[in-house]
């Protein structure tokens, strides 16, 4: 670089100071929109939960889960037999032919078939 280009373009160094004024001012922006999630979300926490207070002064303890939540057990690990149930019905779903919607000529056939008949029309 020849000493033409370098007086082109100056190097300065830029201040290293931080308005005060501006920084303060995102601060206490930040914290009041921290302070209106606060509220709002405990807002919406007392209108859906039927609010709190009311439940804990009434003395009503809180209902407890069932066994299962759709296809999720809920009890220990010893006792869990419908998952084994769940999955011997569904490789039996899987390996059978069966009508899927007999009307509309919809059939279901053994997934290790219908692997093979894949494998063969991709020849």
């Amino acid at each position: 670089m020849s000493a033409e280009e370098v007086d082109a373009f100056p190097v300065h160094q830029e201040l290293d100071v931080i308005p005060s004024g501006r920084l303060t001012r995102i601060v206490l922006g930040a914290i009041g929109v921290g302070l209106l999630a606060v509220f709002f979300a405990a807002l919406v926490l007392e209108t859906n939960t039927g609010g709190i207070r009311a439940r804990a002064a009434s003395g009503a303890a809180p209902r407890a889960a069932g066994s299962t939540i759709a296809h999720i057990e809920q009890t220990p690990i010893l006792g869990a037999a419908a998952g084994l149930d769940l999955r011997r019905q569904q490789r039996g779903q899987l390996s059978r032919y069966r009508w899927v919607d007999r009307d509309a000529g919809f059939a279901a056939i053994p997934i290790e078939r219908a692997m093979d008949l894949v494998v063969e029309q991709s020849r």
